[in-house]
């Protein structure tokens, strides 16, 4: 236990759910939201409400669960990062480019990548996993506010951009489980058989996991709602990849056809549903609907 003072930025689902962690583990942690109600499940803990970015930046060490990379340079400005104190650190669990985590790296201080991998329940159960990369004796200062978060931290190296191109190429195999799943399912119940015990034979077999579970589940029942991880996320996730193969010079021979099914997900199925939802697009391709 610790009575360490660390700050917050970004009061979604997640990373209410990793400020929750902090406390639990005694550390004093100042919150800041851009939606301030956010915040009051936090203080009513024990958490300090900042009023402003600055607020939690000014502990010194600052985590941060943004939805996306514009959304990180809008509150880790120049002139902010400039003015925190000596030392500062800031730890990024966002999803993002490699090349965005090479921009916030030489804004100054210390910076971290660690996306994580995980969904808010896992969070509270203990088991998330976070993917790191940085400066070796910056990891080696937050080391233990990181393992207080989840189950395990996977070391990628000291360079900034090695921890965001791991998530993203998580993200983008389960981006293929999802389609994989759709197709399957599908099939499955175009033949009149049932795609729960579907799904229970697989987790059984030759797919044990919570991806195939949870993401099986949700498609063969369609429920989509409330969404863990939504299809708009997804797509930005895709895109990271995409952008990221253009960067590296390599083919992803998948990559354009998933893209297209996840657009056409965002604008006639659901842009806020789970992004298990792209199923919704093979099924009514399957009955010849639009």
């Amino acid at each position: 236990m610790t009575n360490q003072h660390i700050g917050f930025i970004g009061l979604g689902r997640m990373g209410t759910a990793m400020a929750h962690r902090l406390l639990d583990a005694g550390y004093r942690v100042t919150v800041w939201s851009r939606s301030a109600g956010k915040a009051d499940e936090l203080v009513a803990r024990g958490a300090r409400r900042g009023d402003r970015p600055e607020d939690a930046i000014a502990t010194g060490t600052v985590f941060s669960m943004l939805s996306n990379e514009e959304a990180v340079r809008a509150v880790f400005t120049a002139e902010r990062v400039a003015a925190a104190p000596e030392g500062f650190v800031h730890v990024n669990h966002a999803t993002i480019s490699p090349e965005a985590a090479r921009e916030f790296a030489a804004l100054g201080g210390g910076y971290l990548s660690a996306p994580v991998v995980g969904r808010p329940e896992a969070i509270t159960a203990g088991n998330l996993t976070v993917l790191l990369s940085g400066d070796a004796e910056v990891q080696a200062a937050v080391a233990p506010m990181l393992a207080a978060l989840g189950k395990g931290v996977w070391d990628f190296g000291t360079a900034v951009d090695a921890a965001p191109t791991a998530k993203i190429s998580v993200n983008y195999l389960l981006i293929h489980a999802l389609q994989a799943l759709s197709e399957s399912i599908t099939l499955l119940q175009k033949a009149g058989l049932d795609a729960g015990r579907f799904v229970d034979m697989i987790n059984d077999s030759v797919f044990p996991g919570p991806a195939y579970r949870g993401y099986g589940e949700a498609i063969a029942t369609g429920t989509y709602s409330p969404p863990g991880f939504t299809t708009t996320l997804g797509l930005k996730d895709l895109n990271l990849a995409l952008s990221a193969a253009d960067e590296l010079g390599t083919a992803l021979p998948t990559g354009p056809v998933l893209h297209e099914v996840f657009t056409t997900a965002v604008e006639q199925v659901g842009a806020d549903l789970d992004w298990a939802s792209i199923a919704e697009v093979t099924r009514q391709r399957a009955t010849g609907s639009r």
